[in-house]
């Protein structure tokens, strides 16, 4: 039996293999070992474990958000560990894991736009080239945490349409009162962020949507993607819930530039799982 995840700061989906057959698929909270405690990690696998003979696990392969340092990869390993003695934990960068969803063992520049954002060059099979993930406090150019500081920003400098600034009051009441000193009293201020924008979704294809959008995509091309060598010269390759809510506006702005995207895909978990069962 294994066990492949991918997790991300919102959530991590997991899918539990046994003889070629998935015998349990599911979606818990997300983890990230630089923000959340280890409690987070051991809460989500409490969700499944109680369904499984864990002396029966043989293989854990985890991609996680965070987990690109040594420090970071044995501390997820030995949470996974203490649950399945018997496994051999393999504990990824979930950037790897969106790269291998994306080209397996092949070549291309994959790319994550989820709550955050990410990017490597992907040489057969392996990782060559990188620009620094700098977090949401710095970076995270095209990331739902990206699109959300334009919209708060838009909305708190009266910046958005009139109607739509009445709109945006209105359905997040409960949220803007002190907004300010909540925001920086959460454990999660990047999934808070993040959750706004589920309001430039619905109005997506209004004018004040599309230049957020546009905004965020040109900003991780420009500060990103052209910072690699030879760019235009690979395929281009994303995963997550902005890449694929926001595909038409992400081809347009790769097409601008003369690049090529030949693949997007909201979850790379589906792909991850037949990689680990080739």
């Amino acid at each position: 039996m294994k066990i492949i995840a991918e997790s991300g700061s919102t959530k991590t989906d997991w899918v539990i293999v046994k003889n070629q057959a998935e015998v349990i698929r599911l979606t818990t909270g997300g983890y990230n070992p630089n923000y959340f405690p280890p409690s987070a990690l051991e809460q989500s696998l409490a969700e499944f474990t109680h369904q499984l003979d864990v002396e029966q696990v043989a293989s854990i392969h985890f991609y996680g958000s965070g987990c690109s340092t040594e420090a970071s990869q044995n501390l997820v390993s030995e949470i996974l560990k203490k649950q399945f003695p018997a496994a051999q934990a393999e504990v990824h960068h979930d950037l790897f894991g969106a790269a291998r969803a994306l080209f397996g063992r092949g070549s291309g520049i994959a790319s994550i736009l989820g709550t955050g954002s990410s990017s490597c060059v992907l040489t057969e099979g392996a990782i060559t080239s990188a620009i620094p993930s700098l977090g949401y406090l710095l970076a995270d150019e095209g990331s739902g945490t990206n699109i959300g500081k334009l919209l708060l920003n838009a909305y708190f400098k009266n910046e958005l349409p009139p109607a739509t600034q009445h709109e945006f009051e209105i359905e997040y009441a409960g949220e803007l009162p002190d907004f300010i000193p909540r925001l920086y009293a959460r454990q999660d201020p990047a999934s808070f962020i993040a959750s706004f924008v589920p309001f430039v979704v619905a109005r997506r294809r209004e004018d004040f949507a599309q230049k957020l959008v546009r905004k965020a995509f040109e900003n991780f091309f420009d500060e990103i993607i052209a910072k690699y060598e030879k760019a235009g010269s690979y395929p281009l390759g994303f995963v997550g819930s902005i890449a694929h809510l926001f595909a038409d506006t992400l081809l347009e702005t790769a097409t601008e530039r003369g690049m090529h995207i030949s693949t997007i895909i909201r979850k790379p978990i589906d792909a991850l799982v037949k990689f680990h069962s080739a």
